[in-house]
């Protein structure tokens, strides 16, 4: 199943973690646009990978073969870039060229970079990759416990989302454990993977009515923007804490699932080649972003619209050159060795091929 307003999609969350993380570091419009609004993007990241994983494997019968799939796709598009990223980044570190240094994401020892390949914390935006490597393995259980248990799913998002919506959602360590540093950023991205799972199973129960899509619910996307946080402080006086609102993961779900349900399908700003393009590259200009922001920055290059799109450009061809030339080769190649050949494999990769 390909639901393609989900590339678009993934090419948005990732243009607003670039814009703001870009408006933060140049200040551009006062930080309008930045503040914690990166943030947003990845919220709707993560509804979208939680969405996306339930609506392709969740009806499957959790076979030993389809859980290997499962395991080799998620393995395939997560890690290989992230560890080159990891790896490149310490070895920026230690080379002593301030530059270089000044440039790569803040891995400085070998603790620092043990516990980001184990995924146990992530610097800057590095820390969403372990919250999603381990929601993949919370996924992976539930989907092995479905049907075994019938309640496990229901009773683990009660579970979640009440506890959530109680206030008294754990924060996780945040001191070092033998020195090693360790966030389980999990905990602050479970709620919105599990909002992203539920959408996902009433997706493949309940399709909208005719009378009620219109191509007008796309104006739902524009009003993320009443989200950022300056903006809405700037309009009614009120801040929040990203993470831990109850409202804010409902406002996301909202958006989220009125571009999912009730825009129909061939919407032209859903739906096209530019959308297509970034969604596929969207992972790649998630990790590159940062330290060319850095880099920038550093060589004055970061100030205002002109250096705006200096940036976003840059990132752009960065992106593409390292999907092609690095990024998709190390997924086919891994879901080659890991995928035992046969029809059930086959499909199982195909589907996987898109998320």
């Amino acid at each position: 199943m390909q639901i393609r307003r989900l590339n678009t999609l993934r090419g948005i969350a990732a243009l607003v973690v670039l814009v703001g993380h870009y408006s933060n570091r140049a200040q551009l419009w006062d930080a309008v646009l930045g503040t914690r609004a990166p943030q947003l993007g990845v919220m709707l990241f993560f509804l979208l990978s939680a969405f996306l994983m339930t609506v392709l494997y969740l009806d499957r019968p959790p076979t030993a073969p389809a859980l290997r799939g499962y395991a080799s796709a998620r393995a395939a598009r997560i890690l290989p870039l992230f560890v080159a990223i990891v790896l490149l980044s310490w070895l920026a570190q230690q080379s002593g060229w301030p530059a270089l240094m000044a440039a790569a994401y803040d891995i400085p020892d070998l603790k620092s970079l043990a516990s980001h390949l184990l995924t146990l914390y992530g610097v800057q935006v590095l820390w969403t990759i372990p919250a999603e490597l381990h929601f993949y393995l919370v996924f992976a259980a539930l989907w092995w416990l479905r049907p075994r248990l019938a309640w496990a799913i229901p009773v683990f998002s009660v579970v979640v989302l009440g506890a959530f919506a109680s206030g008294h959602w754990p924060l996780g360590p945040k001191q070092p454990l033998f020195g090693f540093p360790v966030d389980l950023p999990l905990l602050r991205g479970l709620p919105y993977f599990t909002a992203g799972m539920l959408i996902g199973i009433a997706y493949k129960r309940w399709q909208a009515p005719a009378r009620l899509r219109h191509h007008g619910w796309v104006l739902a996307l524009p009003m993320l923007l009443l989200l950022y946080p300056a903006i809405l402080e700037r309009l009614t006086g009120w801040t929040y804490v990203m993470w831990f609102n109850p409202a804010i993961l409902l406002a996301m779900s909202a958006i989220f699932a009125a571009l999912v349900f009730l825009v129909p399908e061939g919407n032209p700003l859903l739906e096209n080649r530019i959308g297509d393009h970034l969604g596929k590259i969207s992972y790649s200009l998630y990790l590159l972003h940062f330290p060319i922001l850095l880099f920038m920055r550093g060589a004055g290059l970061a100030s205002g619209v002109g250096g705006l799109a200096l940036f976003l450009a840059a990132t752009i061809l960065a992106a593409s050159a390292t999907y092609h030339v690095y990024e998709f080769p190390m997924r086919r190649r891994i879901r080659a060795l890991a995928v035992q050949p046969g029809p059930a494999a086959e499909a199982v990769a195909t589907d996987a091929g898109r998320a």
